[in-house]
C-alpha cells in the first residue's frame, strides 16, 4: 500500500474511533508493533497480529476501515 493510502485510511479509522469511543491499542515497541487492536467497552472488535516475530506488523488500515464500515461504524470527527 502506498504511504498516501496508509495515511488516508489511518485517519479514517482514527476519526471513526474518536466518534464512537473505540480505543486503538498497540502492542510492542514503537515502530515495531506486534499487534493492533480496536477495543470498545473492554471487548476487542478487531485485531491484527504479526505472523513473523522478526519483522514488525504492517498494519492494513484499509482492511480495518472496511471492517468498521461493515458493522456500521461510519463517519468520523473532522
Amino acid at each position: 500500500m502506498k504511504p498516501e493510502d496508509k495515511k488516508k485510511f489511518y485517519n479514517r479509522v482514527r476519526r471513526t474511533c474518536l466518534k464512537y469511543k473505540i480505543d486503538i491499542t498497540y502492542g510492542g515497541e514503537i515502530h515495531n508493533y506486534n499487534f493492533v487492536r480496536l477495543v470498545k467497552d473492554g471487548f476487542v472488535l478487531f485485531e491484527q497480529n504479526s505472523q513473523d516475530r522478526g519483522f514488525p506488523l504492517q498494519i492494513d488500515w484499509k482492511e480495518l476501515h472496511e471492517k468498521l464500515v461493515g458493522i456500521e461504524y461510519t463517519g468520523g470527527v473532522k
